[in-house]
């Protein structure tokens, strides 16, 4: 992470879950026009992946830059918003709140559990990346034994 900056991370991220949005969007929109329901699994999954991206980044971002605590919950709240993350990402970097580099990439010590955290993820990108692949690993295994989400719809009808 060190050779990139928070600006540019952020920035990729926003553009990544934004494409992901338009996947599952058209996905759902050939489902339920009766085309082709294949899809959706197939862009939900990716879908879901640009979203813990999007997530990840600007949760590092917000310890990184130290945004104030209404624009970090901002960040994080933009994710269910379609199309919301670049907006987001382009408000912030004119505010300069992307700005800079990664702190800790240097020996400095860090004090607090998140910047422990982040010194962590600055100093060991790809160790940092392979146990976040783990724990999305995790949770999707997890999200799948539990099954996909209800369709509300039909809930409805198979309850009365």
């Amino acid at each position: 992470m060190t050779s990139t900056t928070p600006h540019s991370v952020h920035r990729v991220a926003a553009y990544l879950e934004m494409v992901t949005w338009g996947l599952l969007i058209l996905s759902m929109i050939l489902k339920y026009s009766g085309t082709t329901a294949a899809l959706t699994p197939l862009a939900g999954g990716i879908h879901g992946f640009g979203f813990l991206c999007f997530l990840l980044m600007t949760a590092l971002v917000w310890i990184n830059n130290r945004w104030p605590m209404g624009i970090g919950i901002l960040g994080l709240v933009v994710t269910v918003i379609p199309f919301a993350e670049l907006p987001f990402a382009l408000w912030v970097s004119r505010r300069g709140l992307v700005a800079g580099p990664w702190r800790f990439s240097d020996d400095a010590e860090p004090q607090s559990f998140f910047d422990k955290l982040l010194a962590q993820a600055v100093r060991h990108p790809v160790r940092t990346a392979l146990i976040a692949l783990l724990v999305v690993a995790v949770v999707f295994s997890i999200l799948l034994m539990l099954g996909p989400p209800v369709d509300v719809e039909s809930a409805i009808e198979n309850n009365r």
